[in-house]
């Protein structure tokens, strides 16, 4: 048997593959093959050897991952200013409703201090 070497393909039939194996005539590297070589086997086809480099993508992940986060910050901002001015003249509203009912709470307890001080007053003190 003949030993591989630095021979170009012409001169020999034979070639030697990437880890050292000798292959033979008309293998994947371009040598021929011999009766010798194990048959293919089937392999999943969620695991291809060979695969054509997939192209990058439109628009880079990194720049993808920031635009969206960028969006829906200025959505949520949109959406919370729109929201504020919506929720604020309810609420100044209800405030102003607040301080009406506490005046006339306050009044109110007011006038029961004033009457139970009255009722308190005699000569007996």
């Amino acid at each position: 048997m003949r030993t591989p070497g630095r021979a170009s393909a012409s001169a020999s039939p034979w070639c030697l593959g990437p880890c050292g194996v000798i292959f033979g005539p008309s293998c994947a590297s371009g040598a021929r093959v011999t009766d010798k070589m194990v048959p293919p086997v089937q392999v999943s086809p969620l695991i291809q050897v060979n695969q054509a480099p997939q192209p990058p993508p439109l628009i880079g992940s990194a720049w993808a991952k920031r635009l969206g986060r960028y969006s829906a910050l200025f959505l949520g901002m949109a959406y919370g200013a729109k929201r504020y001015n919506y929720l604020k003249p309810r609420a100044e509203e209800e405030r102003r409703l607040a301080a009406e009912e506490k005046k006339k709470r306050d009044e109110q307890k007011r006038i029961e201090r004033e009457l139970a001080e009255a009722q308190e007053d005699t000569i007996l003190k």
